[in-house]
């Protein structure tokens, strides 16, 4: 996983879930896609924001990550709202020798999908749409997300069938202040310019009116939602 979870990066990205709905949305189109199985490990579960909503659709979840500050942030969590289906594990997925009937990725872990399809019953993978916004920012990413389109294509390529199903969701970020606005585009732009940030924020940030979010950068989020026929049996 290539995502800096610090304690910024927790509460921004936490907020922005809480203020959208984002991962409520996702597991409200993954849910119907779980009947019938009974253990799913989400391989690269960050906060496990999707799990923590999914908890309710399946029997076990294991939620699998290499980042003591996620995983620590995903286990409170869990404590918080009194869930007792979901196991976390501290560690690198490449070293998984278990099955289980679904195994979940999405966004940074959906690389070698086929890798992982004789551990799981299905596999169910969701991926965002790359989409060139502002040629400006592009310079400081530190690193490139897969994307969709990438997956389709490569699935295609070595015969792997699949489904798809494609739909966009808003997934922006609430602020408390333009400084809290500020420090949000540059941490997610290492060694942006003062300049860009001002211009980046001239042209997206806007102003809510509401008390404990006056700013908001909106984000319209394209996903591709993946469904993969495992070989586990």
């Amino acid at each position: 996983m290539n995502f800096n979870w610090n304690a910024n990066t927790i509460k921004w990205y936490r907020e922005a879930n809480a203020y959208s709905g984002f991962f409520r949305n996702v597991a409200a189109l993954i849910a119907p896609k779980l009947e019938g199985y009974a253990t799913f490990c989400d391989i690269g579960c960050g906060l496990g924001l999707v799990d923590l909503e999914l908890s309710k659709s399946i029997r076990q979840i294991t939620c699998i990550d290499i980042n003591t500050e996620a995983i620590g942030t995903l286990e409170k969590s869990i404590a918080a709202q009194n869930i007792h289906n979901i196991e976390t594990r501290l560690m690198d997925c490449s070293t998984l020798d278990e099955n289980w009937d679904i195994i979940y990725m999405s966004f940074f872990g959906s690389h070698e999908l086929e890798k992982y399809l004789p551990c799981c019953q299905k596999m169910i993978a969701v991926v965002g749409k790359k989409i060139k916004e502002n040629t400006a920012m592009d310079q400081y990413k530190s690193f490139q997300k897969n994307s969709y389109d990438k997956v389709a294509e490569d699935l295609n390529r070595k015969g792997i069938p699949y489904s798809l199903t494609e739909v966009s969701l808003e997934f922006g970020q609430p602020l408390v202040s333009v400084e809290d606005a500020k420090n949000y585009i540059q941490s997610n732009y290492a060694g942006i310019s003062d300049v860009d940030v001002n211009d980046f924020l001239a042209q997206k940030l806007i102003e809510t009116n509401e008390k404990d979010y006056p700013f908001y950068i909106p984000k319209k989020k394209e996903i591709g939602i993946f469904e993969i026929k495992g070989e586990y049996r």
